[in-house]
């Protein structure tokens, strides 16, 4: 097969498992969330029971953040953070497929709201931290109620699945751009005009964009990006999650200050508050949060990847 032929029929299987993927959100999304969780809990437990990356890979998170916990402890935690994260998959689907009315009606209760009216009362801009936990995807459908909003999103390698996400996140009315140079430009634009600009914190960047700093006791690759923005600006740092309640139930909301050091000049300085202010939120609901992600992937100096061998 040449090369064209076999890129042109990567890229055919590529559309159709696009496709089906997005007919499963679909589907996922017009049935009630408490059906869609029990899914997700199915799913969960066939990634305990097969080994697979992210099951692999949240044992090891585990074992490097926790080493003092119990064995048995640990390995409960394990297996619920996985069927957290199976929920997350099935939660899709009803929270992009659905209205932003639908998506406000899974809102239970909003802890610490006169943190957020703070920030924006300010007036000089917010810039919103929202780590992996719970489920992200409903602060969208609340916070758009709230304010104008302008967030990062790193797109999916999928091109159908991309499409689908943007139009159905597009929704809440909430602005995107995604994680490319234009894109952070475009972020640093409206952090200096005093507008509200969300981004996930907690992703590892390039060596070049990241500090080392703690984040649940391991040095973590931390983004500088945060630190240039509140740097650049007078904006305010806000951070926000999602807490999964139980029984589908729905989802409680909660909005954190940070540390004033977040703003220190001194990259590591603030990286480190940063980081701070995710375990404050990891604290809430540790099993809820992604576990399933390389977070430690890079390490200080000549360090070796601890997922080496997991794929």
């Amino acid at each position: 097969m040449s090369r064209f032929a076999y890129t042109a029929d990567t890229h055919f299987k590529g559309l159709h498992m696009g496709y089906l993927i997005v007919a499963i959100l679909k589907l996922s999304g017009l049935i009630p969330l408490r059906w869609a969780q029990r899914l997700g809990l199915g799913v969960g437990w066939l990634m305990t029971r097969f080994r697979n990356r992210s099951r692999e890979v949240a044992r090891r998170n585990l074992q490097m953040v926790y080493p003092q916990m119990d064995s048995a402890e640990r390995e409960q935690l394990w297996r619920e953070t996985l069927r957290q994260t199976g929920m997350v998959s099935m939660e899709m689907g009803v929270l992009w497929g659905g209205s932003q009315a639908k998506g406000l009606a899974l809102v239970r209760e909003v802890h610490n709201v006169e943190v957020l009216q703070q920030a924006l009362s300010a007036n000089k801009g917010v810039l919103f931290c929202v780590p992996h936990l719970g489920n992200w995807e409903v602060l969208n459908h609340y916070i758009t109620t709230q304010t104008e909003v302008l967030a990062m999103y790193r797109p999916a390698k999928n091109a159908v699945l991309n499409r689908w996400m943007l139009s159905s996140r597009g929704k809440t009315g909430i602005r995107l751009v995604p994680t490319t140079s234009t894109g952070v430009k475009e972020m640093f634009r409206a952090i200096k005009a005093g507008e509200f600009v969300g981004i996930l914190p907690d992703q590892e960047p390039k060596p070049r964009s990241g500090v080392f700093a703690p984040f649940m006791g391991v040095e973590a690759l931390t983004p500088k990006l945060c630190h240039e923005l509140l740097q650049r600006s007078d904006a305010v740092a806000l951070f926000g999650f999602t807490q999964r309640l139980p029984n589908g139930e729905g989802f409680d909301i909660h909005f954190i200050k940070p540390d004033d050091a977040i703003y220190d000049p001194d990259p590591a300085v603030s990286a480190t508050a940063l980081n701070a202010a995710i375990e404050a939120c990891v604290e809430h609901a540790p099993e809820q949060y992604q576990w399933t992600y390389k977070r430690f992937k890079r390490r200080p100096g000549d360090g070796k990847n601890p997922y080496k061998g997991i794929g």
